[in-house]
């Protein structure tokens, strides 16, 4: 039972290391060049790592109780927590729909909103103040998904391997497959 109790305070250590190391870089804005917050968010990761193995080795050196692989382990693991928290946390704020509405509710608390309401201030400011298209579209453009040419942006083979994988998760997860197949509806009109 002790040993289960110290490898549990080392490996809680080493999230605890990771995830502070990784939320004071954000808050200082260290690497803020780059553009897409869950790449930063993995670049920072990666930067509270090797902070949080050099400190598990000097605790190595200290209680030699502990020894390198348990150092290389407990950061691993660190860093599974930490991607996990990115992904839930910040990134999920960063682009959730819900989070907007939410905020702009929260703006008012005393007021009811319409659907018709809520639809208007999402399309008026999130898709057009907010250009969030075209923030979508450029990180697509960075990630690879998509290219630019004369006409637009078109889906790149890579983006095309994504939607397959994207499709495959849906049906495993039996997530909304409206976001993950193409309309059946007729296309949009252009606007004037």
């Amino acid at each position: 039972m002790k040993a289960f109790l110290a490898a549990g305070a080392w490996f809680t250590c080493a999230v605890l290391l990771v995830i502070g190391a990784m939320v004071l870089l954000f808050w200082i804005g260290f690497l803020h060049q780059i553009s897409i917050l869950f790449y930063r968010g993995l670049a920072l990761i990666a930067v509270a790592e090797g902070f949080c193995f050099v400190v598990l080795v000097l605790a190595c050196r200290k209680w030699t109780v502990w020894k390198v692989r348990d150092a290389v382990s407990a950061c691993a693991f660190a860093a599974g927590a930490a991607v996990c928290l990115l992904i839930v946390v910040p990134v999920t704020i960063d682009r959730s729909i819900s989070v907007f509405m939410l905020t702009q509710m929260a703006a008012q608390p005393d007021r009811a909103f319409t659907t018709a309401e809520m639809q208007t201030i999402f399309v008026d400011l999130y898709v057009d103040r907010y250009q969030q298209i075209e923030r979508r579209l450029e990180e697509q453009e960075v990630s690879g998904n998509v290219s630019a040419d004369g006409a637009g942006f078109r889906i790149s083979p890579q983006g095309l391997a994504f939607v397959r994988l994207a499709r495959f998760l849906s049906s495993v997860f039996r997530t909304d497959p409206r976001f993950v197949m193409p309309s059946t509806d007729p296309e949009p009109s252009a606007q004037p």
